[in-house]
């Protein structure tokens, strides 16, 4: 192989294991309910602001026939806070008098919590979830 054939093939080498680099660095994604090991999110992500800091997100999942309620505080809040409370619900806006599938945790220092299975995805839902006392709602998925 001549050395100018040699240099584009390490080239090519090193430009595609800094492409598996950048794909690698994509952000983690949530872990998933432990009554279903395969769901995707439906509808926005809403984002708390607590004190002015962005400190959690709220989204809803689909899987397994089910949506699921998700809360996540964020680590700079976290790393600012020694306990925090959690609720999360499914709303179905056919029926919004009731929570479905209530995720709860009070004084905990957990980063995530998934609500149990809500029975409800063959109508229009949203996810609501509250850090302490400052709560958010996802968008409408029908």
């Amino acid at each position: 192989m001549s050395m100018l054939r040699r240099t584009l093939a390490t080239a090519s080498v090193a430009l595609a294991a800094g492409a598996v680099a950048l794909v690698d660095a994509s952000p983690a994604l949530a872990s998933t309910p432990s009554s279903c090991s395969s769901v995707r999110q439906i509808g926005t992500t809403r984002v708390l602001t607590v004190g002015g800091m962005q400190a959690a997100s709220v989204k809803q999942y689909y899987g397994c026939g089910y949506n699921y309620a998700y809360i996540y505080v964020w680590e700079q809040y976290r790393a600012s806070h020694s306990n925090w409370d959690l609720y999360v619900h499914v709303v179905d806006e056919s029926d919004s008098g009731t929570d479905y599938g209530v995720g709860e945790l009070n004084n905990t220092t957990r980063a995530e919590l998934w609500g149990r299975a809500a029975n409800t995805a063959a109508h229009c839902t949203h996810v609501t979830g509250y850090l302490n006392s400052t709560g958010g709602s996802t968008s409408t998925v029908c």
